[in-house]
C-alpha cells in the first residue's frame, strides 16, 4: 500500500456526493475529485486528463434532463476501490423520455488522495441503443430470434 494514500473513505464520499446528481453545473468539482492526470474509460470513450474528462461529461450531458447515481456495494482498499452502481437517466429522445435504469461498476485507482484512473463497466446497449427507436426493435427482434428454439 502506498504511503501517498492514507484512507479512501474520504475520495470516496466526494465521488459519491459528485454523482448523487450528476449535471453539467457540478463540472467544476472533478479538480476535487479527480488528479490532472486523470485517466477516464469508459464503454463510449476514454480520456486523459481533467480538462479532457470535464470536456466529454459536457458533451455527454448535453440534452439530458437527469442523471444520478445510486450507488450499492463497495469493496477494495486505499489504492484500488470498486464501486457498483445503478445510473438512472432520462433524456427526451432515449426510451420517449422515461427513465432508464442502467447497472454498472467503477474501478477506482487512487493517488494522492484523488482517483487518477477510473473504468466504467455497463452495458451500453441497456443504455442507449435498445432505447432508439429503429436500433431498439431490431435488437428485440436479435434476443428474440436467440431465446426462442425452432
Amino acid at each position: 500500500m502506498s504511503s501517498n494514500n492514507k484512507d479512501a473513505a474520504p475520495i470516496i464520499e466526494k465521488l459519491r456526493q459528485f454523482y448523487d446528481e450528476f449535471a453539467e453545473s457540478s463540472l467544476d468539482k472533478l479538480g476535487d475529485i479527480y488528479t490532472e492526470d486523470v485517466t477516464f474509460i469508459d464503454p463510449i470513450h476514454q480520456t486523459n486528463g481533467l480538462d479532457d474528462l470535464k470536456a466529454y461529461f459536457k458533451h455527454t450531458m448535453g440534452g439530458v434532463s437527469q442523471c444520478h447515481f445510486a450507488f450499492d456495494e463497495q469493496r477494495g482498499d486505499n489504492e484500488v476501490q470498486f464501486l457498483t452502481w445503478q445510473m438512472r437517466l432520462i433524456h427526451p429522445k432515449l426510451a420517449k423520455g422515461r427513465e432508464i435504469v442502467v447497472p454498472g461498476v467503477s474501478e477506482l485507482h487512487i493517488r494522492d488522495d484523488k482517483i487518477r484512473k477510473q473504468q466504467d463497466y455497463y452495458d451500453l446497449g441497456a443504455m442507449l441503443y435498445e432505447h432508439i427507436a429503429i436500433l431498439g426493435f431490431v435488437i428485440d427482434k436479435v434476443k428474440q430470434r436467440l431465446v426462442l428454439k425452432d
